[in-house]
């Protein structure tokens, strides 16, 4: 019988302090028993500490997740494991995975390593099916918005009788900056890429994490939006992102899961965006004006200021049509605060709570935000902080 109901790991560094902070002061605190667990006692007391000031005291576990015994004693005291210790493919995050999978403990994390998700896809899927644990991967910005909002223009577009056979998400905005962890899980891209430990034409399979999945064309690339271009549907001049490579290959998991392919996916981010990111940060001379200057290349545990995190967002719009593109939808997702930080931290915590109290799907296995939680994820996000979090809007 689980002591815990939420076991949060990694809970000491820069994201982790913040997922703490929400849990401890959620409207439903009174509803669920957590814990945090790391490696290090003495951070781990400060975290807790912090915690019970601002809310509710969690329990401490110290694990180390190169230990498989450690590892089993954690999740064997929890319903749910939140975890944000990454880069997830050099932190022996499969042994927890694997450990979940096995007693149907349901699992979430940030991981954005592709390589990471295909292996627990081999590894873990089948199992987790069996006992029904929901492994949930790209729990955060990558790649909530993009996930749930193609979902979410499916339905809109099914609404009318259509069947979606094309879709696209353009980022129109993106004010914030990326962590610590997402620059050592590119580097760690970078470094796998480069190991030959892959056939090569592992690392630009657009399908990767849907193996043996129906695909639209072959000449599906894997970000699908590669070059600047005005996009007629969207009627904005859309970029390359540097997050497409992530979600797209999120998202098109959940159009093989859910049965909606074949279904061409692609994903860019406006030129408005680029230069209201650019704006934020040059009207605040990097941060120099306000004393609270950027760090360009945030190191492991270190993040935003907090003036950055409060002034950051987000917003995509999702466009979905026919194959005779006759009928179409269209939606937007917003969201306030830094994407990769306070808004990741916000929605990984939702997705936990939902895990643990909301009436999901009965399914198990190796799943994404939309395919393990789906409606049930959106309303509880859209329900956060009375609505000022983040909204659902159909537009078309």
């Amino acid at each position: 019988m689980p002591t815990h109901d939420i076991v949060l790991h990694g809970a000491t560094g820069f994201v982790g302090k913040i997922v703490a902070d929400y849990l401890a002061r959620h409207p439903e605190a009174g509803r669920f028993s957590w814990a945090i667990a790391g490696r290090n006692p003495e951070k781990l007391a400060r975290v807790r500490d912090t915690a019970a000031a601002r809310g509710t005291e969690p329990g401490v576990l110290v694990v180390q997740a190169a230990d498989e015994e450690s590892v089993e004693a954690m999740v064997s005291s929890a319903a749910v494991i939140l975890n944000v210790a990454g880069p997830f493919s050099e932190y022996h995050a499969d042994h927890i995975v694997g450990a979940c999978a096995r007693s149907g403990t349901h699992y979430a994390d940030l991981s954005g390593e592709y390589w990471y998700q295909r292996l627990l896809i081999d590894e873990f899927h089948e199992q987790a099916e069996s006992s029904g644990a929901k492994i949930v991967v790209a729990a955060g910005v990558d790649s909530i918005p993009s996930d749930l909002g193609v979902q979410f223009a499916i339905e809109q577009l099914a609404a009318k009788d259509g069947r979606a056979r094309h879709a696209k998400s353009l980022f129109t905005s993106y004010a914030g900056s990326f962590s610590g962890g997402t620059r050592r899980s590119m580097q760690a891209r970078k470094r796998i890429e480069q190991s030959g430990t892959y056939e090569p034409g592992f690392h630009t399979d657009s399908y990767v994490l849907a193996p043996g999945a129906q695909r639209s064309h072959d000449g599906e690339t894997v970000s699908g939006w590669d070059s600047r271009r005005f996009d007629t549907d969207l009627r904005r001049f859309g970029n390359p992102f540097f997050m497409a490579p992530i979600n797209t290959r999120v998202v098109r998991r959940s159009l093989a899961l859910d049965g909606h392919l074949p279904c061409t996916y692609e994903e860019g981010i406006s030129t408005a965006a680029l230069l209201e990111v650019l704006w934020l940060y040059a009207s605040r001379g990097f941060g120099y004006f306000v004393g609270a200057p950027i760090p360009m290349k945030p190191k492991s545990g270190e993040g935003l200021p907090l003036w950055l995190q409060r002034a950051g967002r987000f917003c995509v719009r999702v466009h979905v049509t026919t194959d005779d593109r006759t009928q179409a939808a269209l939606v937007e997702v917003r969201g306030a605060g830094d994407p990769g930080y306070l808004a990741t931290s916000k929605m990984f915590s939702e997705v936990g709570l939902s895990l643990l109290l909301d009436d999901a799907p009965a399914r198990g296995g190796v799943l994404t935000p939309a395919t393990a939680l789906g409606p049930v994820l959106r309303r509880r996000l859209d329900e956060a902080e009375d609505g000022r979090f983040m909204q659902f809007r159909t537009l078309k």
